[in-house]
């Protein structure tokens, strides 16, 4: 994944949509700023509701990885105001 090694994964495999955004969250709630957070979904809506979720809170998706199984999700956790 470009050499952007995660700092944590979290295995979204066989979620419905909303929780692989709220597996997500919980994960970046125990992350430090600037962290990378790998999540793997199976969910076909999971990478548009991960990107506007990721908009609206302000972290940043760096790479979008599609997988046999569905794909993975590189986020950046936004730094804590």
């Amino acid at each position: 994944m470009n050499d952007l090694t995660p700092n944590h994964l979290v295995d979204a495999k066989g979620l419905k949509c909303p929780m692989p955004v709220i597996k997500l969250q919980q994960q970046v709630r125990k992350s430090q700023a600037g962290e990378f957070i790998a999540i793997q979904c199976t969910d076909p809506g999971a990478e548009k509701d991960i990107a506007s979720w990721a908009k609206v809170n302000k972290h940043f998706i760096k790479h979008v990885q599609q997988t046999d199984f569905g794909c993975i999700i590189l986020l950046e956790v936004k730094a804590k105001s």
